[in-house]
């Protein structure tokens, strides 16, 4: 039997160890792929079955993001990170609203999934440090993120209010409260007013 080297050895592990990054991304692309078909869960509760996917509002969630940070002089490049980010366990957890927080919570199981998904590959460890920072919403990055995310709910409500989903409106109910920046809020104030017909010049 012919005796392999130590430095073929160290090559065959190399070649391993990337093989293994490579397959951990793609498992993380098709994972993330079941977003596109994911429906959020909140409209469901009043009757609405033909609504936005989990992708779809983590995509207008990060446009959103984007400009409300540069009024803000937040770090955008954080910001952007932290959008990218901040959906990826409801592949496993799914969206939770209100009403199941109140029989479960998924609050603990946010880090073991993530830490899961980005396994072995390079740059997780900041992935999973800007997702903690984002849970704890302490720094202006993170807020501007979590008022991105109420905007973008309020804008998909507002797109049913406008077709005669009249109970949408609901959506809108005290959440100037939980916003945190003053761009969020100045954008929700437009929010209420404007219409969805955005070709209208």
């Amino acid at each position: 039997m012919k005796r392999v080297g130590v430095s073929e050895r160290f090559l065959r592990m190399k070649t391993l160890y990337l093989n293994m990054n490579e397959k951990n991304l793609l498992k993380l692309m098709f994972e993330l792929g079941t977003l596109s078909r994911t429906p959020r869960t909140g409209p469901y509760h009043v009757g609405i079955t033909n609504h936005e996917t989990s992708a779809a509002h983590s995509f207008r969630t990060s446009v959103l993001a984007y400009f409300i940070a540069n009024e803000e002089g937040a770090d955008v490049n954080k910001v952007l990170k932290m959008c990218l980010v901040h959906d990826f366990p409801e592949t496993r957890l799914l969206n939770q609203t209100f009403i199941q927080g109140e029989f479960y919570s998924v609050e603990d199981k946010l880090n073991k999934v993530l830490s899961k998904q980005l396994r072995n590959l390079k740059g997780s460890d900041e992935l999973q440090k800007i997702f903690e920072e984002l849970r704890k919403g302490k720094s202006k990055e993170a807020q501007v993120v979590q008022d991105a995310n109420i905007l973008e709910a309020l804008v998909e409500a507002k797109e049913y209010i406008q077709q005669g989903i009249e109970i949408m409106k609901r959506w809108f109910l005290d959440k100037k409260k939980e916003l945190r920046t003053a761009t969020a809020k100045k954008i929700f104030d437009v929010l209420e007013k404007e219409t969805i017909y955005w070709w209208e010049e």
